[in-house]
């Protein structure tokens, strides 16, 4: 195999934007991966029946239009290379309820507003408030977002000077149950809001996530929502072929046995098959920090601190519960066409039955009323599916792993109806004469899947305060470089952590900076 610039363990989309990044600066690139497949979260499949493309993991790419290394430099180049996307002109999110109109997410901050107005005027007033209050730290918010996380107490120094930063940090602490409570009087608002803010799988009275919302609604009304045509595979798949034209390459079905270390600094990576590829200018892991540095790397390389580190460091215990299905009609909702138009759904109950999910999730028993997503995304791309026909997925956050030794196996089948009875509370024709095929996916999938996604948690490590900016993965080490010379991390363990954002360009980044080819930024 003959060397490179720049070798890179996984194939997820974090390390082949990181990837393409570092091509588009002249080097040359070799990414390997031990699926079949590329991609990581963004792997679009027929699973069902021929023709239904169905995304596996991650599916709407809003982080990564805030990213402005992928919007500037990378994305209009991967374009070239057959990435399209389609944009959420007018509905981005349904919210059914089970009184009332329902609450929609528009592109539109007034039309947002107008649809929570329908339940409460002081919440939607509220609503507009927070999110104009993004205008003044979206810029803030960007660049913390992709770049290396700066020390905590520089935020403290800069907000605790006024009486307005001091009430910013003191939100920002909040819950995010806390923080619903406090800001929306409404349950049917409050619900629209709870959902959002717990989607990077954070429990509702998990300390220190208030700022969730500030972040989560109020950027897609400024950076949009997309998918792209023809599954959310294309964005790695465009990658590949970036690298590839230009000189570098791509390997799949190879498993990483090994990192080759000598004097302190990484040469490569040795595969299962004994393939020895190294990197002249450095070596980048996007796999998670305990395959990283328990499985791949011998133990004498790296001290006792940093081991116990990684030893404790944590994925979570929620994981994702998916049904694929392929469908004849796409969900027609109680509410109205203007509720059918949207692709996507969120249908959350009360905060009180929310807490009641997540109490059973900690048992490790399966929500017996579960919020659910539903995803069609083939009303907006109808390349996903045959004429006339669409994809859809359900799914909700069960426990990685049940209680009283169930297996998975002899569960799915149950669970999987509780999500379409949930589904079918608030549509009018989701029968069974509409349903043509599905294909269910547990924890124990994803895990299969991506080695990653450790026991099915799909976020790359739990989000935590301790787990997170300088903190992540671990004190010490946020900046991208790991305690060995030469080898760098990428991938959702790192900040900013999961979500499709193509942070790898953050990592590219940095290594520019090392190897002299960019400037040193003076944060």
């Amino acid at each position: 195999m003959p060397d490179c610039d720049i070798v890179i363990a996984g194939g997820g989309h974090n390390g082949l934007a990181c990837g393409a990044f570092l091509t588009l600066h002249g080097l040359k690139v070799v990414v390997v991966e031990r699926n079949s497949w590329i991609g990581g979260g963004a792997v679009t499949k027929e699973i069902t029946l021929p023709g239904f493309k169905h995304d596996l993991f991650g599916s709407s790419h809003i982080w990564c239009q805030a990213n402005p290394d992928y919007v500037n430099t990378l994305r209009p180049e991967l374009e070239k290379y057959g990435l399209k996307y389609l944009w959420a002109e007018e509905e981005i999110t349904g919210h059914p309820m089970a009184e009332g109109p329902g609450i929609m997410l528009y592109k539109s901050l007034d039309r947002t507003c107008d649809s929570i107005a329908e339940y409460s005027k002081t919440d939607a007033r509220r609503y507009r408030e927070i999110v104009e209050e993004f205008v003044e730290i979206k810029d803030g918010f960007v660049k913390n977002f992709f770049s290396p996380p700066l020390p905590p107490s520089l935020q403290w120094m800069a907000m605790e000077k006024s009486e307005e930063g001091l009430r910013r940090l003191r939100d920002y602490n909040l819950s995010t149950r806390a923080f619903v409570e406090e800001n929306f009087e409404n349950i049917h608002v409050q619900a629209f809001i709870h959902g959002w803010a717990m989607g990077p799988h954070i429990k509702p009275d998990q300390e220190g996530m208030g700022a969730t919302f500030y972040i989560m609604v109020p950027a897609v009304h400024y950076f949009g929502q997309a998918i792209p045509e023809g599954g959310s595979m294309q964005l790695p798949e465009a990658c590949r072929r970036l690298i590839e034209d230009q000189g570098g390459r791509v390997i799949t079905n190879a498993t990483v046995e090994r990192f080759i270390i000598a004097d302190g600094e990484c040469k490569g990576l040795c595969t299962e098959e004994g393939t020895e590829i190294h990197g002249r200018r450095g070596v980048v892991t996007a796999l998670d920090p305990q395959q990283t540095f328990l499985r791949l790397i011998d133990s004498r390389h790296l001290d006792d601190g940093f081991l116990r580190m990684v030893r404790n460091f944590r994925f979570g215990d929620i994981g994702i519960f998916r049904v694929h299905y392929a469908i004849n009609e796409s969900p027609q909702f109680r509410h109205g066409a203007w509720m059918s138009r949207s692709p996507y759904h969120r249908i959350f109950g009360p905060i009180k039955d929310v807490l009641r999910h997540f109490a059973e999730v900690e048992a490790g028993e399966l929500p017996s009323e579960p919020f659910i997503h539903s995803l069609c995304w083939s009303v907006r791309d109808p390349t996903r599916a045959p004429a006339g026909k669409h994809c859809l997925t359900v799914d909700t956050f069960p426990p990685c792993e049940l209680s009283r030794n169930r297996r998975w196996e002899d569960e799915k089948e149950g669970f999987a109806r509780t999500l379409l009875r949930k589904l079918r509370e608030h549509t009018t024709n989701m029968d069974d004469d509409n349903i043509l095929a599905y294909a269910i996916h547990t924890p124990e999938d994803l895990w299969a899947n991506n080695r990653s996604f450790y026991k099915g948690s799909p976020t790359g490590g739990e989000r935590i305060l301790a787990q997170l900016g300088y903190f992540r993965p671990f004190p010490g080490y946020s900046q991208y470089r790991s305690p060995i010379r030469k080898l760098y991390m990428t991938g959702p363990s790192c900040h900013p952590g999961g979500g499709i954002s193509a942070m790898g360009t953050i990592t590219a980044n940095v290594i520019l900076e090392d190897l002299g080819l960019k400037e040193r930024e003076d944060v």
